[in-house]
């Protein structure tokens, strides 16, 4: 490229800043919805979400129950049928559920527990083996329906 330096300084200065604000004003505008969606998501989270909870457990135990940062959600007089457990009710997405339960004998024991939200049909399960007892996690992760 022939001509004067510094006319070439200049139109290399003004290709780069005709590169650059474009570029600029994109990473500009990403930045605001990230910062807006994890607030989002935070706000969803601690939101309730009404759900129906169930426990099959064969055979019956003794006691059982299903609690949620401290609060128990179902227990044993949720009964429907023998080793049938089933309440309706809200639950915090992203947090885990404790599932509990203890028998008499020590012969393996099986428990199911399924979460269903209400208008949708795919529930969220999770089966168990135990002996004795049983104290184990059900995750709902935050990302869950709805």
């Amino acid at each position: 490229m022939k001509g004067n330096p510094l006319l070439r300084i200049a139109l290399i200065l003004l290709f780069l800043a005709a590169v650059l604000w474009p570029v600029f004003r994109i990473t500009r505008k990403q930045e605001a919805p990230e910062v807006i969606s994890s607030n989002n998501e935070s706000k969803n989270s601690s939101s309730p979400l009404r759900v129906t909870l169930l426990l099959h457990a064969a055979p019956s135990p003794i006691h059982c129950s299903v609690s949620q940062g401290g609060v128990v959600l179902l227990t044993e007089s949720n009964s429907i049928a023998p080793g049938e457990y089933r309440a309706a009710v809200e639950i915090t997405k992203g947090e885990d559920l404790l599932i509990s339960a203890g028998w008499k004998d020590d012969s393996p024991h099986a428990v199911r527990a399924e979460v269903l939200v209400h208008g949708y049909q795919i529930p969220l399960e999770k089966s168990y083996w135990s002996q004795r007892s049983l104290e184990d996690t059900l995750p709902i992760p935050e990302s869950f329906l709805p």
